[in-house]
């Protein structure tokens, strides 16, 4: 990059309040001024030279109980106003007494969160907005600033961030021309889950970029469907700061984002609290750096809808999926395609009428490894469909050695663990390696599972395997719960945190898939198969274990 987008540590030439001199750091403390999107301080900053001598102006006002003998406060409002005035008629609106009034009120909210700040040095700042070192900070004049947020200025009325925060790499809010947004309900079914992640696998392995949330349901199926694509970028947009990113639930769903390249931004100082108001804010930011976006499933009143109506404001293609009449879930797509604000979404499986034509990162990235500790295990993807998930990262299949997690909290600059590449190569080295552990091949129960001869299944995943193709040969494809049942009355007893981690594996390696909430065994002469099979060639196979369920616990 041709600049640091940020400065986490004092520099040793620490300065009061008073001489802001980076704009970085000048956008963060309008922002907390601000407290959110505010059309009043975007008029004052086009009104401005520079954002630092916005800054300056605040800091210099004065509360009215406190003297003004030298006559500073009286000056430092009469060239706020100026700078009010002038960046509203830049930005083609008239100004109003009663505009002005109201200004003049906005702008004492703003000296008034500006005042813990008087204490503070510049570098005391610096760590306060950067959580320690552990956020960087983006303005408009970064190369990775994503341009088309700038689409919020449109309005006099709407106001774009002044600067994001982020954790992860920066480089995957512009590694795509045309992002592709999925949201939806955080209490869909099933078949809301399954959409948002089918069409966000499809769409991060052909090169876009996802955009979600980072909520339950909908979002965090986004989101895995992502990661599951390997090697796929997504952005989740929070509504408070980034010490308080949630739910906790999604701890490791969003280790995993920036473990394997994408990003977590916000627009708001790490210590803002995530506030019922801030969520349909934040809306307008995925909306923003949307090309597409894709309603899953929405109730009627659910906050998706407000991301589509702000797509639609945007200019943006918006598109629903349609469902069942008899079901709330799905009363917020069925409305918006009838009003016409978003199209039907025609298919789950086939996106090109969607997204672009493939692609690789617009923006080829040399600094993921370097911000990235682990990649996605085999298990996570199956992360979307099971809410009951544990919070700790589960080991290989077979292995009793626990596997080691990535802290989102942790600096960038701090020394990371093995990359994915670095593993990949690893374990294409080890390939010729024989183990003389691994029982020798059966070629009738390989052809039964359509497993490559250089990856082998582990004793349980061939179980799991045979017993899917068991049921589809009767013409019933089982749901998660017939298939527990039926391997109990084969003798194996599984949780349910057992059978999801194997189903997890057997859909990373491309043999079986979810529709419609039935397990389906992929077909191993389809070429769709054969894709994904080529894809996990790199995947690391299970160690064998001599008890059927090795170290799944």
């Amino acid at each position: 990059m041709s600049k640091p987008l940020m400065k986490t540590m004092p520099t040793g030439r620490s300065r009061p309040m008073t001489m802001v001199e980076s704009d970085w750091l000048a956008r963060t403390v309008l922002t907390l001024a601000a407290d959110g999107p505010d059309a009043f301080m975007i008029a004052c900053l086009l009104g401005s030279d520079q954002s630092t001598d916005l800054c300056r102006n605040l800091i210099e006002l004065r509360a009215p109980d406190q003297s003004d003998s030298d006559g500073t406060h009286d000056a430092a409002r009469t060239r706020l106003d100026e700078r009010f005035l002038k960046g509203t008629a830049r930005w083609g609106r008239q100004t109003s007494p009663e505009d002005l009034t109201r200004f003049h009120k906005i702008s004492d909210s703003w000296r008034r969160r500006l005042t813990p700040l008087l204490a503070m040095d510049t570098d005391q700042v610096r760590t306060m907005m950067t959580g320690g070192g552990r956020f960087w900070v983006m303005t408009p004049g970064d190369p990775c600033w994503p341009g088309q947020v700038g689409d919020l200025a449109r309005r006099s009325d709407w106001a774009p961030p002044l600067c994001l925060w982020g954790q992860g790499n920066p480089e995957a809010l512009i590694c795509c021309d045309h992002p592709l947004a999925v949201v939806g309900s955080r209490t869909c079914d099933e078949y809301g889950r399954s959409t948002a992640h089918q069409i966000a696998r499809q769409a991060a392995g052909k090169g876009h970029l996802v955009v979600s949330g980072g909520a339950m349901g909908t979002d965090a199926a986004a989101h895995w469907g992502a990661l599951a694509a390997g090697g796929g970028r997504t952005v989740a947009v929070f509504a408070g700061g980034l010490l308080h990113m949630g739910p906790k639930r999604n701890s490791r769903l969003f280790e995993n984002i920036g473990a394997d390249g994408g990003a977590l931004i916000s627009e708001l100082p790490p210590a803002t609290i995530p506030e019922a108001r801030r969520f349909l804010l934040r809306n307008r930011i995925i909306a923003a750096l949307a090309s597409e976006i894709v309603v899953a499933q929405a109730r009627h009143r659910s906050g998706a809808l407000n991301t589509a109506n702000w797509g639609v404001e945007l200019g943006r293609r918006v598109l629903a999926a349609p469902g069942r009449i008899d079901q709330p879930e799905n009363t917020g797509c069925n409305r918006l395609i009838h009003e016409g604000k978003a199209e039907l979404l025609l298919s789950a499986s086939d996106i090109r009428d969607i997204c672009h034509p493939a692609h690789g990162p617009a923006h080829p990235d040399k600094s993921v490894q370097q911000r990235t500790g682990v990649s996605v295990s085999a298990t996570e993807d199956h992360e979307y469909q099971a809410s009951r998930q544990p919070t700790q990262r589960i080991p290989p299949l077979g292995s009793d050695r626990p596997t080691q997690t990535s802290h989102v909290s942790q600096p960038p600059s701090t020394t990371l663990k093995q990359s994915r590449t670095d593993r990949d190569r690893l374990s294409a080295r080890s390939k010729d390696k024989k183990d003389s552990s691994t029982p020798p091949s059966n070629p009738a129960m390989d052809h039964e599972c359509g497993k490559a001869n250089d990856e082998r299944l582990t004793k349980a995943e061939t179980t799991v395997l045979v017993a899917i193709r068991n049921c589809q040969r009767q013409n019933d494809p089982p749901m998660t719960g017939q298939l527990r049942a039926q391997l109990a009355n084969q003798g194996h007893e599984l949780s349910v945190r057992q059978l999801t981690q194997l189903l997890g594996s057997l859909e990373i390696r491309g043999l079986i898939s979810l529709q419609d909430g039935c397990v389906v065994a992929e077909d191993p002469k389809s070429q769709a198969f054969q894709r994904q099979r080529s894809k996990s060639t790199t995947q690391p196979s299970a160690p064998a274990d001599s008890s059927l369920w090795g170290g799944i616990k």
